[in-house]
């Protein structure tokens, strides 16, 4: 059985081709945010190389160079899968580099996806507190120095990515800030966003086709798994 052939999910589900940015500091508590703004009925696919190199340093694998291969191929097959069923998904990262940032977005454009970014705000010192208290919990230290310098340049990049994407909402998770009444209105704002038409003149247009023929996947017919794949390869040159 092919691996597509396992999934439930096609062209006719909701949230198909839309990518949401978790943009913020070491210590933001995006994952968190994405826990509470996850839409209803819709479960983005999360793309984050820091889940792998959590889950391989496990395994006491001292070859970073290895271990970077290691994260690299299994990011891009789940990718590749991921976006060959055009699935929503949260992009989850520092956005210290904005560079890396544009290209991925980028890459998900000529796929044909929306995009959205939802900025995480909190304090310098509930920053350091979290990375802290993170290092008790699952033994990862991150040097307070690198902390406050990513605060300061992660920071200083808020308007540029204001300005470059159409969608952009900003969460406060400071201590006592994510209040119920804050939560609901991000999760109204990011269902909005995943339930809405696809407006990307590319993705329109490839929904259009696919419904036209009957397919339910990209390598159906309108790109096969080998150029989503290479075209993914380029998300991790940045």
């Amino acid at each position: 059985m092919r691996f597509k052939e396992s999934l439930t999910e096609s062209i006719n589900d909701k949230g198909i081709l839309k990518a949401v940015f978790m943009a913020g500091h070491p210590g933001a508590g995006k994952s968190y945010v994405i826990s509470k703004v996850k839409a209803g009925g819709i479960e983005p696919r999360i793309f984050s190389a820091d889940t792998w190199t959590e889950f391989l340093k496990v395994g006491n694998n001292k070859d970073w160079e290895q271990l970077k291969s290691k994260i690299k191929n299994i990011s891009i097959g789940q990718m590749t899968n991921n976006i060959n069923s055009m699935l929503p998904v949260f992009v989850d990262g520092t956005s210290a580099n904005s560079t890396r940032i544009f290209v991925r977005d980028a890459i998900l454009e000529k796929f044909g996806y929306d995009s959205m970014m939802i900025w995480v705000n909190t304090s310098l010192e509930t920053a350091l507190k979290r990375a802290e208290e993170r290092e008790k919990k699952i033994g990862r230290h991150v040097d307070p120095d690198f902390i406050r310098k990513a605060y300061e340049t992660v920071n200083k990049l808020k308007p540029i990515y204001k300005s470059h994407f159409k969608h952009f909402i900003e969460v406060n998770n400071d201590e006592g800030e994510l209040t119920d009444k804050a939560i609901l209105k991000a999760f109204r704002k990011a269902t909005g966003f995943f339930t809405s038409p696809v407006k990307n003149k590319r993705g329109s247009e490839t929904v259009a086709k696919m419904k036209e023929n009957g397919w339910k996947y990209l390598d159906d017919g309108v790109m096969d798994m080998n150029k989503i794949k290479s075209s993914l390869g380029l998300w991790f040159r940045s």
